[in-house]
């Protein structure tokens, strides 16, 4: 059977020690593309470009940021030779100052440094469409005790701490933090279109 290019990905990340999504989010992504009618996705932290072919796999058209060189350059090969090569656009730039041409985004995963999430938010809900989705990544941290790890972590954790309290009193996002994965944030304007949104997760997640 085929090695599919979503497959040669993981395996080069687990190799490699790469961060990826976790399966329960790739579930979830796949899931709300689908159930939502999600057909432009733009995601803040390519890596090697694992999530975005997941998001691809599903038909979305994914346009990514990535800064990191290496990285970069190593999704750039995997997608040299995808069956998803039309759908997904690397974008080789720092997202915390890069000017997109494209907006009116159905989707924006974030899942690049967590200590700009709010700053990422707060740049790129100008890109989304009015009936879109945000989703932020790690929001848990691997449920880290801020007690019992170096400075730094604990201050990454603070920062973490904060944006979810940025979200909590949002004006115009109504937000949910659900617990699969390392934690997912999910946010949108529009209630009416996503009222059942975390029930239909669950009940997607419990027949897996």
């Amino acid at each position: 059977m085929k090695t599919t290019t979503i497959q040669k990905i993981k395996a080069h990340a687990i190799l490699n020690q790469i961060p990826i999504i976790q399966d329960e989010v790739c579930s979830i992504l796949k899931l709300l593309i689908e159930t939502f009618h999600i057909k432009k996705v733009l995601e803040i932290g390519t890596a090697t470009s694992y999530s975005a072919h997941v998001m691809a796999s599903s038909g979305a058209d994914v346009w990514t940021i990535e800064r990191n060189t290496s990285r970069y350059e190593i999704a750039k090969k995997f997608l040299k030779d995808s069956d998803h090569q039309s759908q997904i656009h690397l974008i080789f730039d720092d997202a915390l100052t890069h000017v997109l041409k494209e907006n009116d985004f159905d989707l924006i995963f974030i899942d690049a440094a967590k200590s700009q999430y709010i700053t990422f938010f707060e740049k790129y809900q100008h890109y989304l469409h009015p009936n879109g989705l945000m989703i932020v990544d790690n929001i848990f941290f691997h449920h880290l005790d801020p007690l019992s790890v170096k400075r730094p972590t604990r201050q990454l954790l603070k920062k973490i701490e904060k944006f979810k309290l940025f979200l909590s009193s949002h004006a115009s996002f109504h937000s949910h933090i659900i617990d699969y994965g390392d934690g997912l944030s999910i946010s949108y304007m529009n209630q009416d279109n996503y009222r059942d949104i975390v029930s239909i997760i669950q009940t997607s997640m419990d027949q897996i």
